[in-house]
């Protein structure tokens, strides 16, 4: 502790104050490369936090230099400010409701009582606890924030600012307690609650920044993945993942020595409904078909977007697809589609081919295909597979 000591405290406002000014830049940058996803609120937002901290901590290099105002008033405003923006950062981004009164009334009342302690009943260990007071509401602000957000696929990096946010609260209560034993002489002295302090504020801005640079990352792996596997217009597997979904099961068929189906399903006529009624007619034929189909399957089953107006449902266990095939068949039959005057029907053929341990990917697709096209043949079928 006593090397703490040797350094002045100008020094290490300077420090710390280039610390956030470097986080912000890892945000800065970030915020750049996704400018055109509107649906990633908040980045902005922690920018600001960090540049509003590094410039409140660099306000007070000058202290003996600068008007109270700008040295004391501005300086801890902005340095409250930071954490207030942050947590509106966390809610924007994650879409959690949250509150801006809250934050500006915290802000405000400290506002108040800091030029009432600076320029009237003039008293530094009132405004370091009113400061201090501050800092603690706007913490808790953030912890009940996420520990909300922790409870979701964002987990990780919600629990990587939680834990420092919550020992930083601890450290504020600590720091409040000090300041009423013993009171601080002038705001120059680096004592030990003033070096906690800063290096809490260097902590503070390294897992706040990790944390949230993690966090879009997150989403955008997941973004990302969705658009590598998903199909856009009907919102299930496209046909590359349910072929990798196909490879799994044929590779668990031949380890475990097991049975699993798959259905080929061809929307009868689907080049009608287009052509009768437009294209986006069509479309919502394809999604709310898709919709159906996965409404009627198990969670171990996969329905996909096979290509057009093809899907492949892969149904784990014994062969008895049959009886999940009918069901299909005769929902879609009875199913209403709108086209905006009216509503109409729709029908599906499907063809059923079963693997065992020894199928191949391309028999398997070869015996539902040839069954789908038999099925074809009246329409509002389903065709088995011949064995061998």
């Amino acid at each position: 502790m006593q090397i703490l000591f040797q350094f002045d405290v100008r020094a290490v406002a300077l420090f710390v104050g280039m610390t956030f000014f470097v986080q912000a830049t890892a945000i800065g940058a970030q915020a750049f490369l996704i400018r055109d996803l509107k649906q990633y609120r908040g980045v902005g937002a922690a920018l600001l936090a960090n540049l509003f901290v590094a410039a409140g901590l660099l306000l007070r290099l000058f202290a003996d230099q600068l008007p109270e105002f700008l040295s004391i008033i501005l300086s801890n405003l902005l340095l409250l400010t930071g954490p207030g923006l942050f947590y509106i950062a966390l809610s924007q981004f994650t879409g959690f409701p949250y509150s801006k009164v809250l934050v500006i009334g915290i802000i405000a009342v400290v506002l108040v009582l800091l030029a009432n302690f600076t320029y009237w009943d003039v008293d530094l260990v009132k405004r370091v606890l009113t400061f201090s007071l501050g800092s603690l509401a706007m913490t808790c602000l953030l912890i009940s924030q996420l520990w909300r957000i922790q409870k979701t696929a964002l987990r990780f990096s919600a629990n990587l600012m939680l834990i420092s946010f919550l020992v930083h609260a601890a450290f504020l209560v600590f720091r409040t307690t000090s300041v009423v034993r013993n009171p601080p002489q002038d705001s120059f002295t680096l004592t030990p609650a003033q070096s906690a302090t800063y290096l809490f504020s260097f902590a503070i801005s390294f897992f706040w920044t990790t944390g949230f640079v993690l966090m879009v990352s997150h989403r955008l792996r997941n973004d990302l993945l969705e658009i590598a596997t998903m199909d856009v217009l009907t919102r299930v597997p496209n046909r590359r993942a349910t072929q990798v979904f196909l490879e799994k099961e044929i590779s668990r068929a031949q380890r475990q020595n097991v049975e699993f189906s798959i259905l080929l399903i061809d929307i009868d006529d689907f080049k009608q409904v287009n052509d009768r009624w437009g294209h986006s007619v069509g479309d919502e034929v394809l999604a709310k078909t898709a919709n159906l189909f996965q409404s009627m399957i198990r969670k171990q089953d996969l329905v996909g977007r096979w290509g057009g107006e093809e899907f492949l449902v892969i149904v784990p266990g014994p062969c008895d697809a049959d009886v999940l095939a009918e069901r299909i068949r005769s929902e879609i039959a009875v199913a209403e589609y709108s086209h905006g005057k009216g509503s109409f029907h729709i029908t599906v053929s499907i063809g059923i081919a079963c693997a065992s341990e020894t199928s191949l990917r391309d028999e398997i697709l070869k015996q539902a295909d040839d069954a789908l096209y038999n099925a074809k043949m009246t329409k509002n079928a389903i065709q088995m597979a011949k064995e061998g």
